[in-house]
């Protein structure tokens, strides 16, 4: 279900940036502001989690933490409306593999990772390594 709701929201982004006005690209700075502001947040706490996580990898809970903390960056940043596709394909990208790497079963990681890829592959594009 997560899944479905990220789709139909990087499509609709995209369909958004596609159709944005001059004016209306003007209003969104603050928006952006807020947005990238948040985007900080979420990776200042990404990057906590993680160093917390290789100090101790056998801690179940701070793995947990840090796939969490990954994950939900990874979602925000395939969303946002603040960052041009060029940036966030790729980011995304890399932090779900990170998740993937910690914890090969995670299902919803797997499903960004193959969405990303299509969207890669649907652009003749070459899939970030």
């Amino acid at each position: 279900m997560r899944t479905i709701s990220l789709t139909c929201a990087l499509v609709l982004g995209l369909f958004a940036s596609l159709t944005a006005s001059a004016p209306a690209q003007a209003k969104l700075s603050d928006m952006d502001k807020k947005e990238l502001a948040m985007l900080a947040g979420l990776e200042k706490k990404h990057v906590a989690a993680e160093a917390a996580y290789k100090k101790k990898p056998s801690d179940a809970k701070l793995k947990k933490a840090h796939i969490d903390a990954a994950t939900k960056l990874a979602d925000a940043v395939l969303i946002s409306p603040a960052l041009a596709p060029k940036d966030k394909y790729p980011k995304s990208l890399r932090l779900y593999r990170g998740v993937k790497k910690v914890d090969a079963k995670n299902v919803h990681a797997k499903k960004q990772i193959e969405l990303i890829e299509g969207i890669y592959r649907s652009m003749g594009r070459p899939i970030p390594k």
